[in-house]
């Protein structure tokens, strides 16, 4: 996820926080549509009823075919190779993870994945039956880079953008930042309404086909970035001193790391990002940087610290600290805006990583 940027220091440096430069390959005209071929895996066990997938291979034909409905709007087809059935290696650790917390269910998951039946080069979703309140679905880029969908997550029944999010993830699309109009890639938040199709941008488009045309999932890759407040970042990458962002303005060091910069904002490389712009991007990374350090577990502390009449809930006037995490995300934490944070509200703001 994002990078913090250090305070301590003003001077330019290179610190290598990733040691191979990302390879791109332009890709195909716009009008061009672009295949990519999807290996179904279904997980079947007698012995965890929640791993045991009960869509038949039409139920997972009608899901692809609602998925391209919204992906042909970047011109992508997912192309289903076969569907397949999977024997969980470890049903046990799936269970306890739900049992415990969502931080566990990527492991859990990876652990009951038949690696040997995965397809190469191309993409792999795995299908369960029933997420609970853990996660809708996931895309785990390592080391495999699969998809992982159930048939029913914390909402109920999953509608197919579930799936069609997490294979936005597959080609390097992450939360949006700025759209919150029910798009494709929306996090948790209330703009986000369950629907068969979402739309999506036409940078996201562009991002997804970029991706796309190296016919792989995506992979995080290591590169490099300047040190410095997010103001001294801003200047360096600023070249023309204009005040606003483009990459191919960049300094040529530190193209990379402006064109990483502009993917994790949902902003293809051929778009610009104005200098205010880029300080709510660099605050949302921040944030999710602080957020990702922590769990649900860190609730006990937070009720400890901030519930003074020692009821279970937070109101505003408890969380009164402008510098603490809990103040400056209670609006979004604060799910049903009734001005009270409960504990189901904190562990699920806490736990939300994915979709």
């Amino acid at each position: 996820m994002a990078t913090p940027f250090s305070l301590s220091s003003l001077l330019i440096c290179l610190t290598v926080i990733f040691l191979q430069p990302r390879e791109l390959i332009s890709a195909p005209a716009d009008n061009e549509s672009i295949t990519l071929r999807v290996r179904i895996h279904r997980f079947r066990t007698a012995n965890e009823p929640r791993l045991n997938c009960s869509m038949s291979d039409d139920d997972i034909r009608e899901q692809m075919k609602a998925v391209n409905e919204t992906w042909k709007q970047a011109s992508i087809i997912w192309s289903i190779e076969s569907i397949q059935n999977m024997t969980p290696q470890m049903p046990e650790a799936f269970a306890l993870a739900l049992s415990q917390n969502r931080e566990k269910i990527a492991p859990a998951l990876i652990a009951n994945t038949q690696r040997e039946n995965l397809l190469a080069n191309g993409f792999n979703v795995v299908i369960a039956e029933n997420f609970e309140k853990t996660i809708g679905g996931v895309f785990i880029p390592k080391p495999d880079g699969v998809v992982y969908f159930a048939t029913r997550g914390p909402k109920g029944l999953q509608t197919p953008a579930v799936l069609a999010h997490e294979l936005g993830h597959a080609l390097g699309l992450p939360h949006t930042i700025f759209e919150k109009n029910n798009n494709l890639m929306m996090g948790a938040g209330s703009g986000r309404i369950p629907t068969r199709i979402k739309p999506i941008t036409d940078s996201q488009a562009t991002i997804a086909r970029t991706y796309a045309v190296q016919g792989r999932p995506f992979q995080p890759q290591r590169i490099r970035r300047p040190q410095g407040s997010p103001a001294d970042v801003f200047r360096i990458l600023d070249s023309t001193g204009s005040g606003i962002l483009r990459v191919e303005d960049s300094p040529p060091e530190f193209r990379e790391f402006t064109r990483e910069f502009f993917r994790k904002a949902s902003r293809s490389s051929n778009d610009t990002i104005t200098q205010g712009e880029y300080k709510i991007i660099s605050g949302n990374q921040r944030i999710n940087m602080k957020r990702n350090a922590l769990g649900p577990e860190i609730i006990p502390q937070i009720l400890l610290r901030f519930d003074l009449n020692r009821d279970g809930t937070l109101t505003r006037e408890e969380v009164n600290n402008p510098h603490s995490l809990v103040f400056r995300q209670f609006n979004q934490w604060d799910e049903n805006g009734d001005q009270k944070l409960t504990r189901n509200e904190m562990k699920k703001a806490l736990s939300e990583k994915g979709e």
